[in-house]
């Protein structure tokens, strides 16, 4: 016993001193790292550490094979890495140094970065009519001209369209003078009124900075934005340099439980998404521009041109974030920041800054589903060395049900095409909105977020409260304006999927229906030797090739549109229309004939009493729905294209 409770003693005082020396370890450290993550990161070590942790799980969830990863800070590299493979079949790792990733959009950077520059010189001016720069005409659709303030804002009112902007052969790629000068997208905004993003704007802009410099586009960032930073293993050449063909990442995408390898992407609208660069490489773009244009001994911008870049300059609505001069400006968890994402069929991006905090960081993956994993990475990042600030509860409004109808229905992205078969894409990317006694829903693809009316037309997320919606009704326009301007327009009744949805998918059942109810009693009548009306059968004729001609185009159509290229995980249409398109459009035209034939032997079936009584009603819907179908496809601009 006496034993027993010596070495209880020699335990307990054992443990005690543990305990000191650890509580004495945890009060030296715990302060350290509470002030780093309400300030930022201050330890490289720790910042490897947890980003090692966020990008093993989303890499491998979203099967994405390699990535770059580059932090910024005071001026210096914070913190870069390499995770993956840049060459699976090879097994070459993913190196900040020298592996190549095509940012897509942050490309834009450059671009409007050389804009600037420009304003800064003299030889440009964000007020000028374009026009004045350009040796073609932008159409005076509106009053107002397009500016370059429109432009880096992405308000210069064009549709969107994608048509020419892609290739994946060599052969098909056109000068950045053709493409601009051949892609001309319609004008269906008012300058300045409608955020609405533009690749052909950015693709313009760089044309313009030809005209003024004399030197092609390429040429120019190299000498004045690439070489100054020391971005020597970076390029918005294509195809790429021999000295560089080598450091490129090879893109994937990963179907049936294996990668497949892409070939590279080309941007015939190069300003607009066309650079390849190293993780390093755009850690000194990001340094030059948290540190007012300058890098080591080189001012690529004043310091009060860069401020001015990275200044608002556009809001959708007076309480949201916004454009800055190219960049996207927000504030989240009480950090204003600067930012721009990029993606192609491969790859996805982020670049972001937080001028106050002085740090930057940057972002790129090489798989098709590599956005997510960029997403992930950008909101871990700031909640953890930014994390939001404790917010009080949103009240709805006293009156929010009044307004309540506004809200409601189905919205289309304004970056949508009106004037071409592109137009059709529209149908896919509609946003739905659905209203409770006190909160607003709105559906974004799969994620339903639920929103809190603050004030008239102002919506807050509160979960998020950085996450806000504002409502504008402009006559019978109704808008719904995220924080970017990608405004999303209130779609009439006529054009919602499930009015579409009945005429184009119902017609078709429909008329399929008629078909093999007709091809019966035909059987039946020559079994018979019946004799009927020859108008009664060309009736029945006219209604048949009609429907056979429709579910041929349907079908046809959606082949074209649904044909995914298993390397790039999009459709091959992405790249150029198939041989023969042309062809399949005139396919319409036919229809719409017929549509009007049908509609001239409905009136006779009536006046003659062709068949029974139930048999003329049938035929007569099977017109309405036949009227409808051509009136369908007249809207979606694939009638008399």
């Amino acid at each position: 016993m006496h034993l027993i409770k010596n070495q209880s003693k020699y335990y307990l005082l054992l443990s005690s001193v543990i305990i000191l020396i650890i509580g004495i370890l945890l009060s030296a450290t715990t302060p350290v790292n509470a002030q780093s993550i309400q300030n930022g990161p201050s330890d490289p070590n720790e910042v490897s550490s947890f980003v090692d942790g966020v990008m093993a799980t989303s890499m491998e969830n979203n099967h994405v094979p390699g990535a770059v990863v580059v932090v910024v800070k005071d001026g210096e590299v914070f913190f870069t890495k390499g995770y993956g493979h840049a060459d699976l079949e090879n097994k070459i790792p993913v190196d900040p140094a020298t592996t190549l990733f095509r940012p897509g959009s942050v490309s834009k950077l450059f671009t409007w970065t050389a804009i600037m520059q420009l304003v800064e010189a003299g030889k440009l001016d964000l007020d000028e009519d374009v026009n004045t720069y350009l040796d073609f005409e932008i159409p005076d659709t509106f009053p107002e001209p397009i500016t370059l303030r429109n432009i880096l804002t992405h308000t210069a009112g064009f549709e969107d369209q994608g048509n020419g902007l892609f290739k994946i052969d060599e052969n098909l790629v056109s000068s950045l003078e053709t493409y601009v000068k051949e892609n001309q997208p319609a004008r269906v905004f008012p300058p300045g009124t409608i955020g609405a993003y533009s690749n052909y704007g950015s693709a313009l802009s760089g044309y313009i900075i030809e005209r003024v410099t004399g030197m092609a586009f390429e040429d120019y960032i190299a000498e004045n934005i690439l070489r100054p930073l020391e971005m020597n293993h970076s390029t918005f050449e294509q195809p790429l340099p021999p000295s560089l063909i080598d450091d490129m990442a090879e893109g994937y995408n990963y179907v049936n439980a294996e990668y497949i390898k892409a070939s590279f992407e080309f941007v015939v609208g190069s300003p607009a998404g066309a650079l390849s660069a190293t993780g390093l490489d755009m850690a000194n773009f990001m340094i030059a521009h948290l540190q007012d244009g300058r890098f080591k001994d080189t001012q690529i911008l004043s310091p009060e041109t860069t401020q001015q870049m990275h200044s608002p300059l556009y809001r959708p609505a007076p309480q949201l974030d916004g454009m800055a001069h190219g960049f996207f400006f927000s504030s989240k968890n009480g950090q204003y920041s600067i930012s721009h994402g990029g993606d192609t069929s491969l790859f996805h991006t982020n670049l972001t800054l937080l001028p106050e905090s002085n740090l930057g960081f940057y972002i790129s993956t090489n798989g098709t589903m590599g956005a997510v994993v960029v997403e992930d990475f950008v909101d871990a990042f700031i909640d953890r060395y930014f994390p939001p600030v404790d917010s009080a509860s949103l009240m709805p409004t006293a009156d929010f049900a009044e307004r309540a109808p506004l809200y409601a229905g189905s919205y289309f992205i304004a970056r949508s095409n009106f004037t071409t078969l592109e137009k059709t894409m529209s149908l896919m990317s509609t946003v739905t909105v659905s209203t409770t006694e006190d909160r607003v829903l709105v559906q974004f693809g799969n994620e339903l977020i639920p929103y809190v009316e603050v004030e008239p037309g102002l919506l807050v997320n509160p979960d998020d409260p950085s996450d806000k919606l504002a409502l504008k009704t402009d006559g019978e326009q109704i808008t719904l304006s995220p924080p970017l301007p990608f405004v999303f327009i209130k779609m009439p009744w006529y054009r919602t999927l499930p009015v579409q949805a009945l005429i184009l998918v119902g017609g078709a059942i429909l008329f399929i229906i008629a078909i093999i109810a007709w091809l019966l009693d035909f059987v039946r009548g020559l079994i018979k030797r019946e004799k009927r009306p020859v108008l009664a059968r060309l009736a029945r004729m006219s209604a048949g090739l009609f429907g056979v001609l429709y579910l041929f185009f349907l079908t046809s159509f959606g082949a074209v549109f649904t044909n995914t290229n298993p390397a790039f995980g999009v459709p091959d249409v992405f790249f150029g229309m198939p041989a023969n398109f042309e062809q399949l459009l005139l396919i319409p035209t036919l229809i719409a004939i017929l549509g009007i034939l049908m509609l001239v032997f409905a009136l006779i079936a009536w006046v003659k009493h062709f068949w029974t009584g139930k048999s003329r009603f049938f035929y007569s819907v099977l017109t309405v729905f036949g009227l409808a179908i051509v009136w369908s496809l007249y809207f979606w601009n694939l009638l008399f294209l």
